[in-house]
């Protein structure tokens, strides 16, 4: 046997010692990688998450769990481009808050019409829960730039599609996602608020 056939990658294992040091090279790479693009991003996400949520403290967890995301990947994959994927995992947290906000609301929700009667009377803590509700629905509305208000109300009352709303407004349907999701977030803040 020659003595390069002997030493092939197949036949020849780094020492115990070596490898302890290689995974501990590898884990120190990764951890400062996080450093490195937690110190970059972190107050960008910081200023995204406010602008949306106005609550510093809300923003703060969100950056957090953003992160925390981040790394579980990172602990289970190669990721090319960590920076694009936190901005695409702080978009998703964003939404799922949304979601959550808006399975919230709908326990309140009340067709707008002249034509609306209560089958039931409602007891008269849950009316003026009920009023205080809407009462802050209606500030909350109100304190939206016209535009959003707008396509808000396009979607929840008219109850427009994206789609239609982006057509009749010439504008994209993600830019018809954004005002929506800034005005649930606004109401949200209002209604956490009281």
């Amino acid at each position: 046997m020659r003595n390069r056939d002997f030493m092939s990658s197949e036949n020849v294992k780094p020492p115990e010692g070596l490898r302890d040091d290689v995974a501990q090279e590898n884990a120190s790479s990764e951890i400062a990688d996080v450093r490195h693009i937690y110190e970059i991003e972190a107050p960008r996400l910081q200023r995204y998450f406010q602008s949306r949520l106005r609550s510093r403290d809300d923003a703060g967890d969100l950056v957090q769990e953003s992160f925390v995301r981040l790394v579980g990947c990172m602990a289970r994959t190669s990721l090319p481009r960590p920076a694009a994927y936190l901005q695409r995992i702080a978009r998703n947290l964003l939404l799922d808050r949304y979601k959550r906000l808006e399975t919230r609301l709908l326990a309140f929700h009340v067709p707008i019409g002249e034509d609306f009667e209560v089958a039931v009377a409602p007891d008269q803590a849950a009316r003026i829960e009920a009023e205080d509700v809407m009462r802050i629905y209606r500030r909350a509305l109100d304190e939206l730039p016209q535009r959003t208000r707008e396509i808000f109300l396009a979607h929840r009352v008219e109850e427009l599609t994206y789609r239609e709303i982006a057509e009749s407004m010439g504008i994209s349907i993600p830019t018809v996602q954004y005002h929506v999701a800034r005005a649930l977030a606004h109401i949200d803040a209002a209604l956490e608020q009281e």
